[in-house]
């Protein structure tokens, strides 16, 4: 991974948005955050990985890429997994704080200059989360909620994270805690997000969590299905195996 501290030129944030059909959504979503950047006053850039989406999501990223000298668009051949968009949009940044935000509008671009700020704090990685005091979920049905509250339940248990909702996908790294873990990590799908606090855990990271209210996307499908919660239960195996291998 490329190493920006040093460079004067320096942005304070880099948001990361993956996408996979999000024509729909992301020219409203890049608005939004350059409102934000604007409103303020903050450095930032964006940085959109897309894995060939039909519907045209690069040809409308594109059309934003004369109005605004802070975008860029990373095109893939294929979808081939959340980790993996991540970690090719991370190679990209040159940003101080590096954001993920989805593309759907769950996260509200709103709340990106109270994750920044945390950062003043001496805090590395800094969370999104629904589940602490404040945080809440808009537009999900009772079966949604229970799996959603059952997998951070099981990531608790089995991992001991300290943290109340492992798997949001809104947060943040400092760049130096991603050179620190992004080498260790080997999860590619949305079982990803667990592993990055994972790594950043047994490296002694300082982690935050602070609420945010997610909604249910207005537009599009959601990318969450049976081949990801197959990953995720998988890791969650893996890592019980390897924890009990080195008790022993």
């Amino acid at each position: 991974m490329q190493k920006f501290r040093d460079k004067e030129n320096q942005r304070k944030l880099s948001v990361v948005i993956p996408t996979y059909n999000e024509a729909e959504n992301i020219g409203h979503l890049i608005l939004e955050i350059e409102r934000v950047f604007q409103d303020h006053g903050i450095n930032g850039e964006i940085i959109v990985v897309d894995d060939n989406s039909p519907d045209g999501t690069v040809n409308v990223v594109k059309k934003y890429l004369e109005k605004f000298d802070n975008i860029r668009v990373l095109e893939r051949k294929a979808k081939s997994g959340l980790g993996y968009a991540y970690k090719a949009g991370f190679k990209a940044v040159s940003g101080r704080v590096v954001m993920e935000i989805d593309a759907d509008f769950s996260h509200d671009p709103s709340d990106i200059p109270r994750i920044l700020r945390e950062f003043e704090n001496a805090f590395d990685v800094v969370i999104g989360s629904r589940y602490v005091g404040g945080g809440g979920i808009i537009g999900w049905g009772f079966i949604r909620r229970v799996v959603s509250l059952v997998a951070n339940l099981l990531v608790n248990i089995l991992l001991r994270l300290g943290v109340k909702d492992s798997t949001s996908g809104f947060r943040a790294y400092k760049i130096e805690a991603l050179e620190v873990i992004l080498p260790y990590v080997r999860c590619n799908g949305y079982d990803f997000q667990v592993e990055m606090l994972q790594r950043a855990k047994e490296f002694g990271l300082r982690l935050k969590e602070i609420p945010i209210v997610f909604r249910e996307r207005a537009h599009g499908k959601s990318k969450l299905g049976r081949r990801e919660l197959s990953s995720f239960t998988k890791m969650l195996l893996n890592e019980i195996i390897l924890k009990s291998s080195i008790i022993r």
